[in-house]
């Protein structure tokens, strides 16, 4: 979305609509303190947050706080799309 210049709210509706149409597959990928840049989980959009206690499977530190995580978005596309 940066490298296009859209707005983060805006591109999430977009791909929400295209996981609505079955177009792409949407992932909350979940970032532990242990490696802040790097995803250590994946879960599927819309099932929520991990359950806490939740255990990293990169430092196998127990994660007890929503503090200690932090999210974004994943969209896998299942064809080749084109906006025009």
């Amino acid at each position: 979305a940066v490298w296009l210049g859209i707005e983060y709210s805006k591109a999430l509706a977009i791909l929400s609509v295209l996981e609505a149409q079955g177009l792409c597959e949407m992932k909350l990928l979940i970032y532990h303190n242990c490696e802040p840049e790097v995803p250590v989980g994946a879960i599927p959009y819309g099932k929520g947050f991990p359950n806490l206690p939740w255990t990293c499977p990169n430092c196998e530190e127990s994660v007890d706080n929503y503090d200690e995580l932090s999210f974004d978005l994943m969209a896998e596309f299942k064809q080749q799309i084109e906006f025009v």
